[in-house]
């Protein structure tokens, strides 16, 4: 196993381990208000949804700037 491997394996352990941690705070409720809808989340679902969304963006962001660099080392 790589060094890479366990860096993976543990930070897939950790984003679990704090899954786990955020919903463990599902007691509080946040009211999400736009501007004409109101909405109640709890807090802890907010909290895991806005971070595993920031974690998807960067991952899309990532492949297009590494296709787009491999594309230019191409040419």
């Amino acid at each position: 196993m790589g060094f890479s491997s366990i860096l993976l394996l543990i930070s897939i352990i950790l984003i679990g381990v704090y899954s786990f941690i955020f919903l463990g705070i599902n007691d509080a409720v946040v009211q999400l208000d736009l501007l004409f809808l109101e909405l109640d989340f709890q807090l802890g679902i907010l909290m895991l949804s806005s971070f595993l969304v920031g974690i998807l963006i960067t991952i899309v962001l990532e492949l297009l700037f590494f296709f787009a660099k491999r594309k230019n080392k191409d040419e």
